[in-house]
Parts: structure tokens; sequence; C-alpha cells
């Protein structure tokens, strides 16, 4: 009989502790992710409202249109084609009497008329204040902030404009898509180890299905896994489609074991399991993630952390 796989559970916290309450979303620009978090309790009309949007997909392949340097980023107006958003009916104020147009929060944009500003106009469009704009507190309501992308909001800020605040090279948000915790993200692509122990670690990709494949256009997750168990090699693999704004993904797991590497390889030793278990996988932010498995060999968690990110990205700190 085998011997049970002996891992050690190395999670910090459990997966139902990184569940998130307040809702998630999104934001997959040509430029990097920007991970904003909604304010529902305070803002239940405003966030319902932006929530639509991003259901019906309005915001996907729409331009950030508008940058006022050391003020905003704003968004939600124009298609990438430069066609208008299509707009449901304008929604109510929610503003707060606290301060609350902060750096890294997120507001619903407003019209004026004779320099009079309409406090109960906001549609689709939003901004992201890139400072303290205490000035726009009384009319403009707050219903979030971002948890992850401000450093790729303010490399935004800095693009150079037009006299019309318009960017010379529009950023293109490709898809704003709800999720929960932390979403799988390209940029979660690249070797991943154990700090705990030598010659265990996952290499991980994030690419797009194969045009005409039956999966459509989903991305997918193929993952490889390198381990050592009763003193030999072994290698595991697999891969499972996902939506977009997903925070986890379990992909059905094969093994290889038997082959050494060098000169002790042997192709007469390699043993081959296609059933061999499964491998979920979550990510607690850029640089860090948990992977959970079942197997014929046992079951077990690793907490990993990334070696490699994807050539020009970076985590954020």
């Amino acid at each position: 009989m085998l011997r049970r796989f002996g891992f050690a559970l190395l999670c910090l916290l459990p997966l139902a502790a990184l569940a998130q309450t307040a809702p998630r979303v999104l934001l997959d620009t040509d430029r990097g992710p920007i991970l904003l978090e909604l304010d529902a309790e305070n803002t239940p009309r405003t966030t319902a409202n932006f929530l639509a949007y991003v259901e019906d997909g309005s915001y996907n392949n729409t331009l950030v249109h508008r940058i006022v340097r050391d003020f905003v980023v704003q968004a939600g107006i124009r298609k990438a084609s430069y066609a208008p958003i299509a707009t449901r009916g304008a929604i109510g104020s929610e503003v707060r009497p606290a301060p609350s147009n902060l750096r890294g929060t997120v507001a619903m944009a407003l019209t004026s008329l004779n320099g009079a500003v309409n406090r109960n106009s906001a549609t689709a469009s939003f901004f992201i204040n890139t400072r303290n704009n205490p000035n726009l507190d009384p009319d403009f309501t707050v219903f979030g902030r971002v948890v992850y992308g401000m450093g790729l909001v303010d490399q935004l800020n800095a693009e150079p404009t037009f006299a019309s605040e318009e960017p010379v090279r529009f950023p293109l948000i490709k898809r704003a898509v709800r999720t929960s915790g932390f979403p799988i993200l390209p940029l979660h692509a690249g070797s991943w180890f154990d700090p705990d122990k030598s010659g265990r670690g996952i290499v991980v990709e994030i690419a797009q299905s194969a045009p005409g494949s039956a999966s459509g256009d989903q991305p997918v997750m193929v993952v490889y896994w390198y381990d050592y168990f009763e003193g030999r090699q072994i290698w595991m693999n697999g891969a499972a489609t996902f939506n977009w704004g997903a925070s986890e993904v379990t992909l059905p797991l094969q093994i290889t074991r038997g082959g050494q590497f060098g000169a002790a390889f042997a192709p007469s030793e390699i043993e081959a399991d296609r059933e061999w278990g499964r491998l979920t996988v979550r990510f607690t932010a850029c640089d860090r993630g948990l992977f959970r498995f079942e197997s014929s060999y046992g079951n077990g968690e690793y907490s990993l952390t990334r070696i490699t990110v994807p050539t020009s990205a970076r985590c954020e700190l």
C-alpha cells in the first residue's frame, strides 16, 4: 500500500475566511488590472446601478476618455468605437456628510448646467480620484475604492493629454467583471515555489482557448507541478477553463512518476495515472496563492510564493 503523501497544511487562513462581503469589480485594462471594492452598505443604489452596467457588458471595450493630472481618471462614456454607452435613467444622489472623495476612491460622474452640478444625474460614467478632492464631497457620490492597481491608475493619470483632457492614446477597459476575493489574472502566470520545501513548485499558465475549440473564447489555466514522493521525483499537470472574474479554479490532474533527471533517466520506468487527483487554485494577492489538492497520495494545501512574473508585468505592493 502506498504511504500517504506527506504534505503539510501550510495555509495561514482557511479559504472560507477569504470570502469578501463587499462586491468587487475587476477592470481589466490594456495596461493592467484595477480591482475595485464597492460600498454596497452605504451606497446601495449607486452600487446596484454600477453593477448593472458591469453585468450587462456595458463597460466592456470602453475608453478611459478623460484624464486630469493630479485630479481624476474618468471612464464609462464611450466604447472603443467612440460610440456612446447606452445609459439607463439617472439615479438619485447618495452623498454622505463625511469626507469621501479621497485618493483611490471611485465616484459617479455628474452633469451640470450653467455651472450648477445636478447631484441626481449619475448614469454610467465614473471616475477614480488620484488625490484627495474634498471640493467634490458636496455633490459626488463615492461608492467604492481601488484595492489593487492604484499604481496603474497613477500611471494613467500621468498620460499625455490634449487640452480637451482626452488622452493622446486612449487606455482601453477590455472587460469589467464582477468578482470576489482576488480574481485570477494573466498576471498570475509564472513560477511559484514552496519556501518551506526545496524541490516543490508549480508553473502556472494563463492562456486563451484556441479559436474553434469546444470551450470557445474562455481563458484557460494550465499547471505543471513538480515534487518528490518517497524520495523519487513526480510530475503532475492539468488544465481547466474558467470565467474572467473567477477567484478560483479546479483542475483535474494526471501524474507521471518513475523517470529521473540526468543520467538516471530510464524511459521504461515511467508510470502515468491520468486520474491522479485534482487541484484547486486560489490567489490571495498578485504574489501569493493557495494550492489545495485531493489525490490518491493524500490531500493537502500549500501557500506558495511566486518567483517570476510575465514580461513587462509587476506586482504592486
